[in-house]
């Protein structure tokens, strides 16, 4: 955990969790548009974050997203995540999975910085215990679906049998 803190203060030090003007964008994994997830009775179609950059990146820079998708963040093993809104144009609500496929808690309605805020001052969103995945989709969806934790998580389409889920 204190690696992971370290590493957190190092982005926000460096201004790497996210684009900045001068610097690429990285793009999510492309996935096809069938990679779904499903948690309890919803299911989103999903971008992926696989790679440290992508996971870096997230939807940071994005001015929106379509209704009923989300992006999936993949790590190699359950640990303490934390994660910012850094350069964030809307507000989410971001799903904690374990590596058991099991909604641990979810983060409602996170909003967006103010556009001035240092790396300082935007709140870090903690994960309740250990996970392994993230799935961040549209502020209020958790509620609207009835998201609980305890819920089952399924990866379907172009992303069944991979990643654990």
């Amino acid at each position: 955990m204190i690696a992971l803190l370290l590493l957190w203060g190092l982005l926000a030090t460096l201004g790497c969790a996210g684009s900045q003007a001068g610097t690429s964008t990285v793009l999510p994994t492309p996935a096809p548009e069938d990679a779904l997830v499903r948690v309890g009775d919803a299911t989103y179609s999903v971008d992926l974050a696989l790679l440290p950059a992508e996971r870096q990146q997230g939807l940071s820079g994005r001015e929106q997203m379509a209704s009923g998708s989300g992006m999936l963040f993949v790590f190699e093993e359950d640990q303490q995540l934390y994660f910012w809104m850094k350069e964030m144009h809307f507000p989410l609500d971001i799903i904690w999975i374990d590596g058991q496929c099991r909604l641990l808690g979810v983060a409602t309605d996170v909003p967006t910085p103010p556009p001035d805020a240092s790396n300082e001052e935007i709140p870090r969103v903690q994960s309740p215990s250990p996970a392994r995945y993230v799935l961040e989709v549209h502020a209020g969806e958790a509620a609207r679906n009835g998201l609980q934790p305890g819920d089952t998580v399924e990866f379907l389409g172009a992303i069944a049998g991979r990643h654990g889920c």
